[in-house]
């Protein structure tokens, strides 16, 4: 799964589903793609429920305490700093977490870019080295952290890289259609849909009042079932002329997805 809305909801809603042709799926399908991509800029992250890989902190803070030492090659020897630690609280970009399948902590692990790094030896223990800010249960009766944060007995250290996740974020197929009445997250599902509905309208109406009607055009990948189609993408593609700047959403659609967005994350960064 990995849209956040199927494209047979937008040709239900448009009405076309009887009388579609391949050029109209590929506009809606190029319509969901901008709106779903509107979306998640808004929301500051992707709400589909994945398993990710990620590296933290993501930044340099101003106020550090360091530990130095040094390193050698065959000609020459430089000290490095490894920066201390200075809060329990560490914020990840995708919410709501749903599982912690990994959390390892190497102080000179560089984003998992040293060999070596990360070991099995700097595996943390959870609910001994550190544990979810849960804020709610969900339907299967698992824990769910709707702010993203995950707390330690102690503090987080801060030089960037040296925190490698491998956890659980966002919301299921059944969350985001508003099936799960205990964690309702069909509001994002719902502005996605809005916006895409608007973006299709526009660039179907400014495509059959064209002196070219419908006609080919690049490709832009698509693909429902067994079936594909595509259409253009690029500076000078017929699908970016057709959508022109229809980028950012509406005030409507930002105050109904609003409560989704991931404001720790912001303030983090």
């Amino acid at each position: 799964m990995g849209q956040i809305v199927d494209i047979s909801s937008v040709i239900l809603e448009l009405g076309l589903s009887s009388s579609i042709t391949d050029e109209e799926r590929g506009i809606i399908s190029a319509a969901i793609t901008k709106a779903e991509g509107a979306v998640k800029r808004y929301l500051k992250y992707d709400p589909v429920q994945r398993e990710r890989t990620e590296y933290y902190p993501q930044a340099t803070f101003t106020t550090q305490t360091f530990a130095s030492f040094w390193e050698t090659t065959d000609t020459h020897a430089y000290e490095r700093r490894v920066s201390g630690a200075s809060t329990d609280e560490l914020q990840v970009k995708h919410i709501p977490i749903r599982d912690i399948n990994s959390l390892r902590v190497d102080y000179d692990g560089r984003s998992g870019e040293i060999a070596g790094s990360f070991a099995a030896s700097t595996e943390y223990t959870r609910g001994e080295d550190y544990w979810l800010n849960a804020d709610g249960i969900d339907s299967d009766g698992n824990q769910i952290c709707r702010d993203g944060i995950i707390r330690s007995f102690g503090s987080w250290p801060i030089e960037p890289g040296c925190v490698k996740i491998v956890y659980t974020a966002g919301y299921d197929r059944e969350e985001l259609s508003g099936q799960n009445t205990i964690v309702d997250a069909s509001p994002i599902m719902d502005a996605v849909v809005d916006e895409a509905i608007r973006r299709a309208k526009k660039a179907l109406v400014w495509k059959k009042s064209s002196t070219l009607g419908f006609t080919a055009s690049p490709l832009m990948s698509e693909s429902l079932g067994d079936y594909k189609y595509s259409l253009g993408s690029g500076s000078n593609s017929l699908i970016d002329r057709m959508f022109g700047g229809l980028y950012d959403l509406l005030p409507e659609t930002k105050s109904k997805i609003e409560e989704f967005i991931n404001f720790g994350w912001m303030l983090a960064g």
